[in-house]
């Protein structure tokens, strides 16, 4: 695990990589986020506490609502939703077993999918609409570190992305601080 704690200076690099142009946020997404009017995030364990900070983010940021919902619970609410929703699962490995099931429930009510996975060709990957990967690189450890950081630094991604969409201009300092993240961190280890 400590060995996973000091790899994030390079996941979060990883993560970030060709991200952050100028004053844009680039992400492969195909959807017309104009068109979203609430999002969902889905998620069990530590990806769910990444989801509560994704939250905040989406509603100050991009000003769209956002819930967050334990994806073990998710395919047995009643739902109101429907095609305006956005249905967002975030997994490490993209293979957690009730993330998915909550996306197949999504897909079964006609709801837009999205993914923020680290193994490229998971389960969730495949499942979902469009996504985000992480390239976090493998976690081995019980406790999830690296894949954390990066799920919170894509759904910040995510939330200035949306802004973005609206038309709206993103704060450069704001960027650069964020593309500075990686080595800031860095330094903190580096001096325990």
């Amino acid at each position: 695990m400590l060995k996973e704690i000091f790899e994030q200076p390079e996941s979060l690099n990883n993560t970030l990589r060709g991200r952050i142009k100028g004053r844009r946020i680039i992400l492969s997404l195909n959807f017309n986020f104009k068109q979203i009017n609430k999002i969902t995030l889905v998620a069990c364990g530590t990806s769910w506490h990444s989801a509560l900070i994704g939250k905040h983010y989406i509603e100050k940021i991009a000003k769209i609502p956002c819930e967050v919902d334990y994806a073990s619970e998710f395919r047995y609410r009643s739902h109101i939703l429907s095609e305006k929703d956005l249905i967002i699962a975030i997994s490490q490995s993209g293979e957690t077993a009730d993330t998915l099931a909550a996306i197949k429930e999504a897909k079964l009510k006609n709801v837009r999918t999205m993914g923020i996975v680290n193994v490229v060709g998971s389960s969730i990957a495949r499942e979902v609409d469009s996504g985000i990967y992480l390239h976090a690189g493998p976690e081995i450890g019980v406790a999830s570190t690296k894949a954390f950081t990066s799920q919170v630094i894509a759904l910040l991604l995510f939330a200035l992305y949306l802004k973005n969409k609206k038309g709206e201009e993103l704060d450069s300092d704001l960027l650069e601080e964020i593309k500075e993240m990686p080595m800031k961190i860095k330094e903190i280890l580096n001096n325990i």
